[in-house]
């Protein structure tokens, strides 16, 4: 019984041997794998690095000019809103001085054509 758990003992040891330089072998391709992957993916990940800083830079290159481009759009504003004001300021200035002049021309229109109806008709009598 002791030769054949000796034996039994050995057969293990020698799988356990067998299975442990196994392992070393596909741990060692695993560490050649990484090692050119790593290498593999040295440079796309610097383009990647260099791509990523260009657009973050054309990223704020465009925030910069929709902030030129709304200040400008804002500048419009205020000069349309102080065209609009000044238009209103000359209308209620402007307004009732010329209705009075309007007024005033109607109304010496109406004498004179009444003074001529009324000058044409003594002529007729």
């Amino acid at each position: 019984m002791e030769t054949v758990l000796a034996v039994a003992q050995i057969a293990a040891l020698i799988s356990v041997s067998a299975l442990c330089i196994y392992l070393i072998s596909i741990l060692g391709q695993f560490r050649r794998d990484v090692s050119d992957f790593t290498q593999r993916a040295r440079p796309v990940l610097e383009n990647l690095a260099f791509i990523t800083e260009r657009l973050k830079s054309a990223s704020t290159k465009i925030d910069e000019q929709v902030d030129i481009v709304k200040g400008s759009l804002q500048s419009f504003k205020d000069v349309a809103d102080n065209v609009l004001l000044f238009e209103r300021r000359v209308q209620e200035r402007l307004e009732e001085p010329i209705m009075q002049v309007a007024s005033v021309l109607g109304t010496i229109v109406s004498s004179i054509a009444a003074f001529l109806k009324g000058f044409r008709g003594q002529e007729k009598v």
